[in-house]
């Protein structure tokens, strides 16, 4: 009897599917080198992202070395090269903007911005006065968990109430 509730218990847990224990990856973001001469930038200049959230530093085949360096030093993609592919991840209590910049190139202008939205609070952004909800991740990873812990629980009280019924049918005859 036990075994069955166990077997249907598992059954169920496993047609419910990701049951949302584990936190999904944030989205990666890509930084590349774009320009000649005086005019060298990282495109996009500006990036807005949520916490968890991975931005990739990538160019190849570049004329000039290039490296990505935070000012207070929280990434650096190291010396500085014509080939880069160096990603660096967000944990999710780093909230905030974070400048960067290309060390040869620095004079040049090639600096960057990095704004890491808290993916705790409802960030609200406003550009040519539109807003725009930016913790949309968020909400669909929430609303993904509480769907399929409800189906989960919903489960094992039916195949609780299916053998409570049985028993008291056993216990009748």
């Amino acid at each position: 009897m036990v075994r069955r509730f166990v077997v249907l218990l598992v059954f169920a847990i496993t047609i419910s599917g990701d049951i949302g224990l584990f936190q999904d990856e944030g989205e990666e973001h890509t930084v590349t080198v774009d320009g000649f001469g005086s005019n060298i930038r990282f495109v996009p200049e500006t990036l807005t992202i949520n916490e968890g959230d991975s931005v990739r530093f990538l160019w190849s085949g570049q004329l000039l070395p290039h490296n990505a360096i935070e000012m207070d030093d929280l990434f650096n993609s190291g010396d500085a090269m014509r080939d880069v592919d160096y990603t660096f991840t967000f944990d999710y209590n780093q909230s905030g903007v974070y400048e960067f910049y290309c060390e040869p190139h620095r004079n040049l202008g090639m600096l960057g911005e990095i704004t890491v939205l808290d993916v705790e609070q409802d960030n609200l952004s406003s550009e040519d006065g539109l807003e725009t909800k930016t913790d949309d991740v968020v909400s669909e990873n929430n609303s993904k968990i509480n769907f399929n812990v409800l189906s989960i629980l919903g489960l094992v009280i039916l195949v609780f109430l299916y053998y409570r019924t049985r028993i008291d049918n056993i216990t009748k005859i």
